[in-house]
């Protein structure tokens, strides 16, 4: 039987979130799928086009740079029409007008578009969530926020959780490296890993703060910040204002995510303001990891609090002490919160799982 192929949509050259959960996707439907046939477009040489390759995924080279720019709108089609491409999903915010366009060449072909974000677009945007046949979100909130913000049709939102490539992270890692590097040897390390993009940034700001309050009762604590971004040095000279800049370590932008965060004795993802999904939440939950962490955009559905880590409200450094303190003084509970985290992953965000909703929506706008 013919696959029925999807062509997923992405024009960039970044390394980011989105990027590597859209190879998940293609690579796991290619692993898994006996319906459908993925086809990443995207530009050549960048992460997705060569990681798609890589992976044995049929790739197309695609460029577009706006919604109608005529090289990317002619280069679709093109593509639509020689590889008889019948789901269009697009994984970009840019790309879902060029995307939607494709409808006034091609009568039967099906649009989907995907949402990672909880943030409001332009008024005009609003029309893009009802001409396009469904519209995926990575979260509840942000699909009822959706809803809610920019009247996409109920019927046509659906929730579709990221995949998590428990492979990855089942590997051993030798940690040796990191622990020299950084003197983490007998210390008690607590770990963010995100974007610096301010002083605050995804609440790392409130982390250094936390952290020099519990400087005194615990002398052994570290804090283990990784990630990059305009904001690191701002933090970095509030680490030194408050006499911390010793024991709070900017190790910046690492590739090998895992390693880092399997020095972790607790995890924390403080995002402030917006935060689609937190992905990094599944990863240390994985890990055996206990998470602390805040109730901003679809944060709460990657945890379970009390359970697997704490849901706590945003720039609360007292609520981030109350919650280090208890899994300090309480090894037996954290241990369990690990035990359960790492359950909670496993059991809900396989990739068979993601491949086997996907592929409920994908038949259920093909009316097959």
């Amino acid at each position: 039987m013919n696959k029925i192929k999807v062509l997923h949509l992405f024009s960039s050259y970044t390394i980011g979130g989105a990027e590597k959960q859209t190879l998940l996707t293609a690579v796991s439907f290619k692993e898994l799928s006996q319906k459908f046939e993925p086809i990443v477009a995207a530009p050549k040489n960048s992460f997705l086009y060569e990681e798609s390759k890589k992976n044995g995924v049929k790739v197309k080279d695609f460029l577009c740079r706006g919604s109608f720019t005529p090289t990317g709108v002619i280069r679709l089609i093109k593509i639509i029409k020689s590889e008889n491409i019948k789901i269009l999903h697009v994984q970009q915010g840019k790309l879902y007008w060029t995307a939607l366009l494709m409808k006034l060449f091609f009568k039967n072909i099906k649009i989907v578009l995907h949402r990672r974000q909880d943030t409001r677009h332009k008024w005009y945007a609003k029309w893009h969530y009802k001409v396009a046949d469904i519209t995926l979100t990575v979260s509840k909130v942000v699909g009822d926020n959706l809803v809610k913000y920019e009247n996409a049709p109920a019927h046509k939102v659906k929730v579709l959780y990221n995949a998590f490539d428990t492979e990855k992270f089942e590997k051993d890692m030798d940690c040796t490296d990191i622990i020299k590097e950084y003197s983490l040897e007998n210390k008690f390390v607590i770990g963010t890993v995100g974007a610096i993009v301010s002083l605050e940034g995804k609440g790392q700001q409130y982390l250094i703060d936390a952290i020099s309050k519990l400087r005194k009762e615990y002398p052994n604590i570290v804090g283990l910040i990784v990630g990059d971004g305009a904001g690191k040095q701002l933090q970095q000279e509030y680490a030194k204002k408050l006499g911390v800049d010793d024991i709070v370590k900017f190790v910046g932008y690492q590739s090998n995510v895992p390693k880092f965060l399997k020095v972790m004795n607790i995890f924390c993802l403080l995002s402030c303001d917006t935060e689609g999904f937190g992905n990094v939440n599944l990863e240390a939950e994985f890990l055996k990891i206990p998470v602390i962490t805040t109730n901003i955009g679809g944060i709460p559905e990657t945890i379970i609090d009390g359970v697997t880590g704490f849901i706590i409200k945003p720039r609360n450094v007292d609520m981030i002490i109350s919650c280090v303190k208890k899994l300090i003084q309480d090894k037996e509970y954290a241990a369990k919160m690990g035990f359960e985290g790492h359950k909670f992953v496993k059991e809900t965000f396989t990739k068979q799982k993601h491949v086997d909703n996907l592929t409920k929506i994908y038949e259920s706008i093909l009316n097959v």
